[in-house]
C-alpha cells in the first residue's frame, strides 16, 4: 500500500457520511495530492516528497475527515461557531509568532569556518508491514507506486513479481522473501546504483576526485556521521532548521556530491548549512489550514487551494532564510584559504517571483556570482540563463554507458533548446537510517541532479582552477552526447492529458477568482486562437475543456522532439578543461 493509499484509507474511516458521498470525497482528494505531487516534481522535489508535502499540507486525516464531514451536510449548527473559532486561533496564532518561530525552528551557528554544532538523531528504520504489495501501473502519473524502504516482505510471494520489483525503491532496511525472481537481485541493483555512472569513477582512478575543491550545501538536517561523507564534511551548521531527526533528503544529497562510493566528487571538502525552507510565520500556516476546512463547502475557497502553480511548498517557503544561508556560506568562504575555498552551492529547491524572500535570494546568488561562487538550484535557468533536466535509467542497465540513459519526458521542461542532462534515476545513496544504510531510488527528482551538477562543478575546478560556469557549461554542451531518442520509453497520451487536464483547471480557477465568467471565456479561447490559429468553436463549457486539453496535450509532445539536449559526458570533459 503506497503512502498515498494508506492516507485515503485513513480518511475513509474518519468519514461520517453515506457511502456514495465517501467515493466522491475519497476521489476529490486522491485527485487534489495528485495534482499537488505531480506539480511539486516540476517544482523540483523528488516523487516521495512532493507527495509526502502534499499530504502534510491537507493535514491529518483524522482531522481533515472529521472537518470534511462537517463540511459536507453533519453537524451545520456548529458550522458558524467552527468558523468563529478559526478566527479566534488565527488572532492567537498570530500573537504567538515569536513563540512559534523559536519552538519550531532551530539556528544553530559556529563561530568559525569549521565545526559541527549539533548531531541530529537517525531516522526511523521501520514502517508499518504492508498487507499487500502493489503492482506497478505505468498509466498513472503515480511513478513512485513501490516505495517499500524499511518494509518486511518475507510474507509475500513475489517470485512472478519481476517487472513490479524493477520499479521498487527500497533501502537496507527492507525485508526480502527468500525466494525472489531469479533475474532480481536487490543487492547489485543497489550496488550498480552506487555508481554515479557515466565514466566519473574512471576519473577518480586518475586522480580527479574533486580533492582541494570545496563544495557547500544548504538542504534539510543531515546525518553527519554517515560513512559516505562524514570524514569530507568540515562544517554542519542549522539556519531555521525544524527536523530533530536526519532527513533522508539531505543525506541523499550529500552523498551524491561528495560520497566516498557513490559521490560525484568524493575528496572535495563539504559545509553544510541545514535549512527546513518553511516560514516561520504562523498566519500562512493558520491561513492553509482555514481555506482546507473550508473549501469542501464552499467553491470560492476550494479555487484557491486549487490554484497553478502547485503554491504548496514555494508558498509556505521563505527563502529569506536560504539567502542567510547563501550569504553564510560566502562569509564562512572569505576565511577559507583560497586554494580550498566553496566554489559551488547546491541549494535542491527553486524560487519564483513574487514569493516570499524572492528578492533577497535572488540578490544573495547575485553577491556569489561576484565572488566565484557557482550557486547550482533548481531555478539555474532563472539565475544564470543554464538550463538541465533528468535522465532515466533502467536498474539493470550499466550505469557507465551513455546508452543505458534516456530523457525523462513526463515531466520537466522540453528539450528544444541548449540544455545538459544528468543522471537522476536508478541511484544508491546514502540513508539516514543509519551511518552505514543504503537507499536506492528507482525514480529521482532534480533534487538529485543538483548535487550531481556541483560534484562535476568541483572536479572541473580541480582540473581548471580558473573555471567559470559559463566555460565549463559550455564544455559540457560541446562534449555532451545526444541522447539516443529511440530507446525514450513511450509518453504515454493519457499521463500527457492529465498533466494538462491539471494546469487547464488550474489556469481556468485562477482567472475566474480576478474576473466574471464572459472575461475567463474570452480568455481560454483566445488561447485556443493562439494555439491553432483557429477561431474556438462555438460548444459546450466541458467540450470546450477536452478539446483545449487535446490541443495542450499535443504542444506538450512537441516539446520533446528538439535535438538541442545533451547527456554530460564527464571523461570528455574533463580532456577538454585540461591544460594543454
Amino acid at each position: 500500500m503506497s503512502d498515498l493509499d494508506a492516507y485515503l484509507a485513513q480518511l475513509r474511516t474518519s468519514l461520517d457520511v453515506t457511502p456514495a458521498r465517501a467515493e466522491v470525497i475519497l476521489a476529490e482528494t486522491l485527485s487534489h495530492l495528485e495534482t499537488k505531487a505531480a506539480e511539486l516534481q516540476e517544482a523540483g522535489l523528488s516523487r516521495e516528497e512532493a507527495v509526502q508535502a502534499a499530504i502534510e499540507e491537507f493535514g491529518d486525516p483524522k482531522i481533515t475527515g472529521r472537518a470534511l464531514t462537517r463540511a459536507n451536510g453533519r453537524h451545520r449548527t456548529f458550522r458558524r461557531m467552527r468558523r468563529a473559532l478559526l478566527v479566534c486561533c488565527l488572532l492567537i496564532a498570530g500573537s504567538a509568532w515569536g513563540f512559534f518561530r523559536f519552538a519550531l525552528f532551530r539556528t544553530h551557528l559556529g563561530e568559525g569556518s569549521s565545526g559541527i554544532v549539533t548531531r541530529p538523531q537517525a531516522a526511523r528504520a521501520t514502517r508499518p508491514k504492508l498487507t499487500s504489495l502493489p503492482r506497478f501501473d505505468p498509466s498513472r502519473w503515480d511513478s513512485h507506486q513501490l516505495e517499500v524502504q524499511g518494509r518486511d516482505l518475507r510474507a509475500f510471494d513475489l517470485q512472478q513479481r519481476r517487472s513490479d520489483l524493477l520499479e521498487a525503491s527500497f533501502d537496507s532496511h527492507t525485508q526480502w522473501p527468500a525466494d525472489l525472481p531469479a533475474s532480481f537481485s536487490p543487492a547489485r541493483i543497489m550496488e550498480m546504483g552506487k555508481s554515479p555512472g557515466l565514466g566519473v569513477r574512471a576519473l577518480h582512478r586518475k586522480g580527479i576526485t574533486g580533492r582541494g575543491v570545496s563544495i557547500a550545501i544548504i538542504d534539510m538536517t543531515l546525518l553527519v556521521g554517515h560513512a559516505e561523507y562524514g570524514k569530507r564534511l568540515r562544517l554542519f551548521e542549522e539556519l531555521h532548521s525544524m527536523d530533530k531527526a536526519a532527513s533522508m533528503h539531505g543525506v541523499a544529497v550529500a552523498s551524491i556530491a561528495v560520497g566516498k562510493t557513490v559521490g560525484v566528487a568524493p575528496e572535495a571538502d563539504l559545509y553544510y548549512i541545514a535549512d527546513s525552507f518553511f516560514t516561520s510565520n504562523p498566519l500562512p500556516w493558520v491561513s492553509m489550514l482555514w481555506q482546507r476546512l473550508r473549501a469542501p463547502g464552499d467553491p470560492a475557497a476550494s479555487a484557491t487551494t486549487t490554484k497553478a502553480p502547485s503554491r504548496v511548498v514555494l508558498d509556505m517557503a521563505d527563502f529569506r532564510w536560504t539567502a542567510r544561508g547563501i550569504r553564510r556560506v560566502l562569509e564562512i568562504n572569505r576565511q577559507l584559504p583560497r586554494e580550498r575555498r566553496i566554489r559551488a552551492v547546491a541549494i535542491e529547491i527553486g524560487w519564483r517571483p513574487g514569493g516570499t524572500g524572492y528578492r533577497e535570494v535572488t540578490a544573495a546568488v547575485e553577491q556569489a556570482k561576484k565572488e566565484g561562487v557557482f550557486v547550482i538550484s533548481s531555478s539555474l535557468s532563472n539565475t544564470h540563463g543554464l538550463r538541465f533536466h533528468g535522465l532515466g535509467r533502467k536498474p539493470l542497465s550499466d550505469p557507465e554507458r551513455p546508452a543505458s540513459y534516456y530523457p525523462v519526458t513526463t515531466w520537466g521542461p522540453g528539450f528544444d533548446k541548449p540544455m545538459l542532462l544528468i543522471p537522476m534515476d536508478s541511484r544508491t545513496t546514502a540513508a539516514p537510517t543509519g551511518g552505514s544504510d543504503y537507499a536506492f531510488y528507482r525514480h529521482g527528482g532534480w533534487s538529485w541532479v543538483t548535487p550531481y551538477l556541483a560534484g562535476l562543478y568541483a572536479l572541473a575546478c580541480q582540473v581548471k582552477p580558473d573555471i567559470t560556469p559559463e566555460l565549463f557549461w559550455e564544455k559540457a554542451l560541446e562534449t555532451g552526447t545526444e541522447p539516443d531518442y529511440s530507446i525514450v520509453p513511450p509518453v504515454s497520451r493519457a499521463l500527457v492529458r492529465q498533466k494538462m487536464a491539471i494546469r487547464f483547471d488550474a489556469v481556468a480557477a485562477e482567472a475566474r477568482n480576478r474576473q466574471n465568467a464572459e472575461g475567463v471565456q474570452r480568455m481560454l479561447t483566445a488561447k485556443y486562437r493562439e494555439a491553432t490559429g483557429k477561431p474556438a468553436p462555438e460548444v459546450s463549457e466541458a467540450e470546450f475543456r477536452d478539446l483545449m486539453i487535446e490541443v495542450m496535450a499535443d504542444q506538450e509532445t512537441k516539446r520533446y522532439t528538439g535535438r538541442e539536449a545533451r547527456i554530460v559526458t564527464p571523461l570528455k570533459l574533463m580532456e577538454a578543461l585540461a591544460p594543454r
